[in-house]
């Protein structure tokens, strides 16, 4: 296999293992609640404040971790911590004054360990793919962790059936853990890009970080994934209950309906990204970027806006997976634009965009249930689409072609 795509491939595979590790309690806290005295609220407040908290936070030093000590060890120690996570978790006692303590601790480890994953990802693209093919490569690592979510509870809850809700977390922990060592072992360790940015200091790097959250253009482009984002975590978090609450379909079929937008996002988004790399070497990279980008995101606010109004529950099932599969398709510009415009920086860059992208999901998932008790489903998925439709407007105003971002880079070196 040529090393471009060995890279890839593994990338695939920390992506994979890291989205099955952190869905790991969402199979095991029905019986892990009621083991250690908690309630679901306690479990959604722990998951809210423990890692969803901290995963956020940490995606800017996560991606400056990576370039200073690069993706190999980077990324072998966040699967190590995920793996960490997992078996303190199966080690937690019952009917413990501690056990709440030791949840929120190893929910907190497994945030910090899982902030490297894309941040450090984008990067490891940036620096061992060619740049006509890295929309492609970007395509694939993302849609492979909507696979792994979607493994885990088909590979989890009968060990949990089985041998019991430690047996869940001692899984992924083994899982984890042998990945890091894969991905160790096998990743190279001498850059393949020869203008990819050599390792530098933490105050250069710290530098480097500052002009890059200074930078207009990335600016523009976070506020354009935050808005993103926030629509798409209305189909990682609300989904479900629109199915059983605005369709009336039982949970067990909600199930099984509820992984179709996952599974049209693992499909659609590298056909994208193979579409935009061809594109881009025709008309330019910055150029397809945008036009791919702007597409998805109008794409799905058309399939959004389609669902809303669809009387028959399939025909909105369908219309709003493809509209989650527009979003998923439209990741790939984002995080391949980020390491663009902060070449010199690019896990600190997708750092910064990550972050915005968690704060989006942030409130669109308090705001969802709000929304729906004053307009209802329809109304609340209406005015997502438009949410869409704003990113796609604000891509006009990013700028990432070589020229502007050399012109950038002089710049801040003056400046500096």
């Amino acid at each position: 296999m040529n090393n471009n795509w060995r890279v890839v491939a593994l990338l695939c595979l920390v992506s994979g293992v890291a989205y099955l590790v952190r869905t790991d309690v969402a199979v095991a806290q029905e019986r892990m609640a009621p083991a250690l005295g908690l309630s679901m609220a306690d479990m959604g407040v722990i998951t809210a404040w423990g890692f969803q908290l901290s995963y956020a936070l940490m995606q800017v030093p996560a991606g400056m971790f990576g370039e200073r000590f690069g993706a190999r060890t980077a990324l072998a120690l966040a699967l190590l911590g995920c793996s960490v996570a997992s078996l303190v978790t199966a080690c937690i006692p019952e009917a413990s004054t501690a056990a709440t303590a030791m949840l929120v601790g190893t929910r907190i480890l497994l945030g910090v360990s899982q902030a490297a994953v894309f941040p450090v990802a984008a990067m490891a693209v940036s620096q061992y793919v060619p740049h006509q093919h890295r929309m492609r490569a970007n395509a694939l690592y993302i849609s492979t962790s909507s696979l792994g979510a979607a493994i885990a509870p088909l590979m989890m809850a009968p060990v949990m059936e089985q041998f019991g809700w430690r047996a869940v977390f001692l899984l992924s922990g083994a899982v984890g853990a042998m990945a890091a060592l894969l991905w160790f072992t096998q990743m190279p360790s001498r850059l393949l890009v020869s203008n990819a940015a050599p390792a530098v200091s933490s105050a250069s790097l710290m530098r480097g970080t500052v002009r890059l959250a200074r930078n207009p253009n990335l600016q523009r482009l976070t506020l354009a994934y935050l808005l993103h984002s926030a629509v798409y975590f209305v189909f990682v978090f609300w989904f479900f209950r629109y199915l059983t609450e605005g369709r009336g379909f039982t949970v067990l079929a909600s199930g099984v309906w509820a992984s179709l937008p996952s599974v049209a996002g693992f499909i659609c988004a590298p056909i994208i990204g193979m579409f935009a790399d061809r594109l881009g070497r025709r008309i330019g990279g910055s150029r397809a970027r945008r036009r791919v980008a702007m597409a998805c995101l109008l794409g799905s606010t058309v399939f959004a806006l389609t669902g809303a109004v669809a009387t028959s529950a399939l025909l909105a099932i369908a219309a709003l997976s493809l509209s989650s599969a527009c979003l998923n398709g439209a990741e790939s510009p984002f995080f391949t634009t980020a390491t663009v415009i902060g070449a010199a920086n690019p896990g600190a860059s997708a750092g910064l965009l990550n972050l915005m992208g968690n704060l989006g999901g942030v409130f669109s998932i308090w705001l969802v249930p709000r929304m729906t008790v004053a307009w209802g489903w329809n109304g609340t998925i209406s005015f997502w689409a438009g949410v869409a439709f704003v990113a796609a407007v604000l891509w006009l105003t990013v700028r990432s072609d070589g020229d502007e971002i050399r012109a950038n880079t002089v710049g801040d070196a003056v400046r500096a």
